[in-house]
């Protein structure tokens, strides 16, 4: 009498095989990549007003070094959010990281009017933002805060070296050449 039992009974325990359902892969697939084409949108919109993107190439590397970095952040964003989303998902940090995501897709076109002070101001606020974003993704999953961790590196070295470099050339700290200090006295 198989037919008259229940549907419970007849079913066996999946076994767990090992492997990624696919489902998760594309998951992880849309959202690191979902910043990236963002960034490409953006980027066709502005260039369409004769804008260019600036990226921080630091230590003599050239331009598009710094734009392959800018872009794997952006990636590790995409996928911190991912990750944030299946650990914790009515998380606010979510909203934290969503802003810093826009922010970090924004910074590359807002930078070239800039001068050394003020793209040092904003790197600082973008470093600050950051770390309040890492702060509280950082206790929602710590596996997202781990993907963050990259990102705010980069911007502490690119707000500490644009503070180091405008106080090396602002006055009253500027470096001012002999021949200047005897000429005025």
């Amino acid at each position: 009498m198989a037919a008259t039992a229940l549907p419970n009974q007849t079913t066996a325990i999946p076994r767990h095989t090992g492997l990624v359902p696919a489902r998760h892969v594309l998951g992880l697939a849309f959202c690191a990549g979902l910043p990236l084409g963002l960034f490409g949108l953006t980027n066709l919109g502005v260039e369409a007003m004769g804008m260019i993107p600036l990226f921080f190439s630091p230590f003599g590397m050239p331009g598009p070094v710094g734009a392959i970095v800018h872009l794997a952040q952006l990636a590790l964003l995409g996928t911190a959010w991912w990750v944030l989303c299946r650990d914790a998902p009515k998380s606010l940090a979510r909203h934290w990281l969503t802003g810093l995501t826009v922010a970090y897709i924004a910074l590359p076109f807002i930078t070239p009017p800039l001068d050394s002070l003020q793209l040092s101001l904003v790197s600082t606020l973008l470093l600050l933002f950051c770390l309040a974003t890492l702060n509280r993704v950082g206790a929602a999953s710590a596996r997202s805060g781990w993907l963050l961790a990259p990102v705010s590196i980069v911007l502490g070295t690119s707000a500490a070296l644009g503070l180091i470099l405008t106080a090396a050339y602002t006055p009253p700290f500027a470096l001012v050449p002999d021949a200047q200090i005897h000429n005025a006295a």
